[in-house]
């Protein structure tokens, strides 16, 4: 976990400007046992009493009152006195000490001064992360986090009557005569973390007695300042709200996409009103509709609309309205007569000054109707200007920029925007990228895309049919009849092709059959490409043909469906840029939008900054990562490399294995000595990480999936431990490969494409398999090093839960539920359960039996049931928190009740699908190509709710583009887990994943759980019926056998 931070935390409290942190007034020779120390806890955490540290120590309570926790600090000039403990710290604040991570032992009376509280739990009399003997503290060198010469203090050093400051702002005169500690390791006299020339500290080099300031340093003395805003800091102060937050870690400032919201000219409150629009089809013109009502019939009196049911107005609106009858008039030139209604909704007013008040008044209910009738507000000025898709706003391409996916497919950037409520509104504002398809005649579209060829009189569509069909299926097309029909084109939605040629295509017509051809030439018109298809289109049922020819793609319609690999890989490579990119195209919208200047937005009294606001942030340390024989790994930039280390347990029997690969009876086969080259590649560098393979593998061919059900019966019967399948570019699927392997015969298999066999054995791509084949066999590659001063949760079970669903245009699919659960001492081994349920069905139904499974497989391993359940549930967005509390959590404790524990239960949900993102000063480098903040980065201050416990935090190094923090929502802690402890668990839970020598972007538990929600669909390939799910299960049940004997063959 790294450095201890030295900062000292505060709370956030109306106290007079007397110092509520232990600061000396002037010189030396003062006690400075006068002042109570504020804990970060105490007042918080309502009576909890104080943050101090998690662990019993020198027979102490857990937690003393007002001990800090974390590491507060002692200060003293020299010559100061240290008044003694008092016992046990519990009784009144603790005298001028503010308690280091763990509290002392009682009889450590008179500390020499200078010592500064530090991590690790004293002995008597002794400071500092070394242990020293007795009594060799009377002002002489004491240990920090490493040796310093003599006179230093804890954790940081401190020189005679230096005094050390936090982050924050001190008041004028209180400043003893030295410089103050910073984080940097200083020459003697100072504390910190980087080498400075004497008597200088803090985060920025200070001269002597000079003040030192917030972020910037500040000349001269200040005027005095009250010590309570939330300047900056590492012991940030707690801001208020009833949370704790963290302290621990490096401190720094970043940028974050919220804008802030002044809402000082907002009116009081504001009015709802039910809008209702007849027809109800087609609802694309209610905008229109509903902006001629309101010019006509309310005056030009300012009303928001949603689009749908719902206006919001600053005013009361005039609602004696006669004539309620609207006409609008589309593109093509149509038009449409709507009415439309408006009636006051039950409890009209909307009390806008809770948005606010609701920091001060304390009310945590989320002023919810406020915020809607906000989000209605902003989104007026956008609605105008550009195509809603979701939350996100699309501005159609310029001219000549348009950026095309293929297949049809153009990429448009749009403006998210979102309310959020932190320690104040915000605006969060981020870009969003969605494919839309490309404006053109669907000829061009066959041309072009569909049939890569160009169209003559003998083109036809049967071959192509099904490459064609898919893109055209539910889009919306122009019909443009021709002239001589003297009609308006029309827009009708695409169901497919028809059945055979406009030549051949019949129907009745002025009572006998007519083929299309025929109807268009006597109606004077000739087709230009007879033989082509026709356009299936309008309500299934009636069936409206049109010719391909008098079809055009209507531009700027959002598509609900999945894009191909084809699409997404373009779609990457486009999307991915730097911070600095990011933002200078979020701005670039903003000025597009033009928030500011819309009249709706105005009379709402709202106007958005425009600039991204600056938050505090901490970095945590990497743990250090441990391999066989206590060799140690550092963690550099969120990855590290295992140079000649071993696994830290494979299982030491050799392990038979076999090397399947595909050898068709025609067509491009596999060269046999690949395939031996291979087994000795897999066979050499096994040695090398301890992972034990027979020396010769046995190699069989197969010529096609039905021929892999004897490979594998063969291979089960002389109890091979692991089969390798080479996968072909065509011929056997992963899919089929899985299902045949786990669902039927019980055997291990590692698949590899072909194409990385025969082009890409490189070691590390040897050594990236071995992870996956240690943690298959059941070794463990590495664990976390368990770091003294913040002991991690002894006899804990860490489940990690995800449910999938099916895309919005396959909803016959069910949904998959993927849970998997750790087993052994160092989270590092885990077994699976997975469950169909209902497609989009959110909260886990079956949790009772699954969580019984996993404390059966735990006991078996562990001869014990857990003591604590960490819970990382990933997949849940915001309303659904209440379902999963509700329903899987008493799921969870019903099965525990079951086998009769009662272990404490801490919930967390990780949250991937939000829209904050950290953009740091400074350029992209060539070591941090998109200029991302560092791994371990957390924020839990300001962009919070002020009463949840929750925290962002950036654990993974982004490969490609501006890495998404991961937000994580502790909704049951039963076991009061400090939140330090929490984050830092969390941490190193994201250097536990197999598959990788990285820290990933959420936790292990989490991460693996996807994986087992991926398997489970892999194993409904080749179905599409889906009657009863409980069958549709027992049908897919993976081989108990197997199971038991290979827990995690899921990696």
């Amino acid at each position: 976990m790294g450095k201890k931070n030295k900062f000292k935390k505060e709370e956030e409290k109306p106290t007079p400007a007397a110092p509520a942190q232990q600061q000396q007034q002037g010189g030396a020779g003062q006690q400075a046992a006068s002042q109570p120390s504020t804990s970060s806890g105490a007042s918080a955490s309502g009576g909890k009493q104080g943050g101090g540290g998690w662990q019993k120590q020198g027979g102490q309570q857990q937690k003393t009152q007002g001990g800090q926790g974390w590491g507060g600090q002692q200060k003293q000039s020299q010559g100061q006195q240290r008044a003694p403990l008092q016992q046990t710290r519990a009784q009144g604040g603790p005298q001028g000490e503010q308690g280091g991570f763990q509290q002392r032992p009682q009889e450590q009376g008179q500390q020499a001064q200078g010592q500064q509280g530090c991590y690790q739990q004293r002995q008597q009399g002794q400071g500092g992360y070394q242990q020293r003997p007795q009594g060799q503290q009377a002002q002489g060198p004491q240990g920090g986090y490493q040796q310093r010469p003599q006179g230093q203090g804890g954790y940081q050093q401190r020189s005679q009557g230096q005094q050390q400051g936090d982050y924050q702002q001190r008041s004028q005169g209180q400043q003893g005569q030295g410089a103050q500690g910073g984080y940097q390791q200083r020459q003697q006299g100072q504390g910190g973390y980087q080498q400075r020339p004497q008597g200088q500290g803090g985060y920025q080099q200070r001269s002597q007695g000079q003040q030192q300031g917030d972020y910037q340093q500040r000349q001269g003395q200040g005027p005095p300042q009250q010590q309570q805003g939330t300047q900056f800091g590492a012991a940030l102060p707690q801001p208020a709200g009833s949370m704790k937050r963290g302290t621990i870690g490096k401190p720094g400032r970043v940028a974050v996409n919220y804008l802030d919201i002044d809402l000082s000219k907002m009116p009081p409150k504001a009015y709802h009103y039910d809008v209702k629009i007849m027809p109800e089809r087609p609802k694309k013109f209610y905008r229109q509709a509903f902006e001629q009502f309101r010019i006509d019939q309310l005056g030009g009196a300012i009303a928001a609309y949603d689009g749908r049911a719902s206006c919001y107005s600053a005013d009361k609106l005039p609602l004696k309205t006669q004539n309620s009858e609207v006409t609008v008039t589309d593109r093509n030139g149509r038009t449409l007569r709507y009415t439309v209604e408006i009636k006051e909704t039950g409890d009209s007013e909307i009390d806008l000054s809770s948005l606010r008040s609701y920091m001060s008044d304390r009310i945590f209910d989320k002023p919810m109707r406020a915020m809607q009738c906000m989000e209605v507000v902003m989104a007026v000025p956008c609605h105008n200007k550009s195509i809603r898709a979701g939350r996100s706003f699309f501005k159609l391409a310029e001219p000549g920029q348009r950026q095309d996916l293929d297949d049809g497919y153009e990429a448009l950037v749009g403006l998210f925007q979102a309310f959020i409520l932190g320690d104040r509104p915000f605006l969060n504002v981020d870009i969003s990228h969605k494919s839309f398809p490309i404006a053109m005649p669907v000829l061009e579209y066959l041309e072009r895309f569909g049939l890569k060829s160009r169209i003559n009189n003998t083109t036809n569509l049967d071959q192509s049919r099904r490459y064609i069909e898919p893109f055209l299926k539910g889009i919306n097309v122009i019909y443009k009849p021709p002239q001589a029909f003297a009609t308006a084109p029309r827009v009708y939605k695409v169901n497919g092709l028809s059945r055979s040629p406009a030549n051949r295509e019949t129907f009745e017509h002025e009572g006998r059959n007519v083929t299309i051809v025929e109807y268009f030439r006597s109606r004077n018109y000739n087709l230009q490409f007879p033989q082509l298809h026709c356009l299936h289109v309008g309500p299934p049922m009636k069936n409206i043909l049109v010719p391909i020819e008098l079809c055009t793609i209507e531009e700027g319609q959002p598509l609900n469906r999945k894009d191909g690999a084809n699409q997404v890989a373009k779609m990457i490579k486009f999307a991915a840029t730097s911070t600095n990119e990011r933002k200078s195209k979020i701005i670039h919208l903003l000025e597009y939008f033009k928030h500011n200047l819309d009249p709706t937005v105005s009379r709402f009294g709202i106007r958005i900054a425009n600039d991204f606001i600056v938050v505090d942030t901490r970095t945590l340390n990497a743990p250090q990562v441990e391999y066989q024989g206590n060799r140690l790994c550092p963690v550099r930039n969120g990855s590290w490399r295992m140079d000649n280390m071993r696994f830290l347990e494979p299982k030491p029997k050799a392990h038979k294995w076999a090397i399947l690969y595909f050898d068709p009876p025609h067509g491009r086969k596999m060269h046999y000595n690949q395939v031996v080259d291979f087994e000795r590649q897999m066979f050499n560098q096994s040695k090398t990480v301890s992972v034990s393979l027979d020396a010769k593998a046995e190699i069989r061919s197969f010529r096609d999936e039905r021929h892999l059900d004897e490979c594998f019966s063969d291979l089960k019967k002389q109890q091979c431990d692991l089969a390798f399948v080479i996968i072909p570019q065509f011929g056997a699927s992963y899919d089929v490969i899985k299902q045949k392997a786990e669902l039927q015969h019980g055997i291990l298999t590692q698949c590899i494409k072909q194409f990385t066999v025969e082009r890409k054995m490189t070691p590390q791509t040897v050594g990236n398999i071995l992870l996956k084949v240690n943690s298959k066999l059941n070794g463990i590659n590495h664990k976390i090093k368990d770091d003294p001063r913040l002991p991690m949760l002894k006899n804990a079970m860490y489940l990690g839960a995800d449910v999938t669903h099916p895309s919005p245009d396959q909803r016959e699919i069910p949904s998959v539920v993927g849970v998997a659960a750790s087993h052994d001492p160092h989270g590092a081994s885990y077994n699976m359960q997975y469950r169909l349920q209902r497609s989009a069905l959110e909260e886990i139904e079956d949790m009772l039996s699954i969580t019984l499974e996993h404390l059966r497989v735990y006991k078996q391993y562990r001869n014990t049931y857990p003591d604590h359940i960490l819970y990382y549930r990933d997949g849940v967005s915001d309303g659904q928190f209440p379902k999963i509390k509700n329903a899987e959590l008493r799921g969870i404790n019903a099965a525990c009740a079951q086998v009769g524990i009662k272990p404490k239960i801490c919930c967390v949900i990780v949250v991937k699908r939000h829209h904050t993102r950290f953009f740091p000063n400074g350029e992209p480098s060539q070591y941090n190509k998109f200029n991302n903040v560092d791994p371990g980065t957390v924020v839990d201050r300001t962009i919070v709710h002020p009463n949840e416990m929750q925290f962002f935090m950036v654990s993974h190094q982004s490969i490609q583009g501006t890495a998404k923090p991961t937000r994580y929502n502790v909704i049951e802690n039963t076991g009061n887990l400090d939140i330090d402890l929490l984050q830092q668990l969390t941490y190193n839970l994201c250097h536990m994943f197999p598959r990788c020598n990285r820290s990933v972007s959420y936790p292990a538990p989490a991460y693996l759980a996807h994986l087992v929600a991926a398997r489970g669909r892999v194993y409904l390939t080749g179905s599409t019926r889906f009657l009863d799910l409980k069958k549709e299960y027992e049908k897919r049940k993976i081989v108990p056998e197997f199971m038991k004997t290979n827990p995690m063959y899921f990696v």
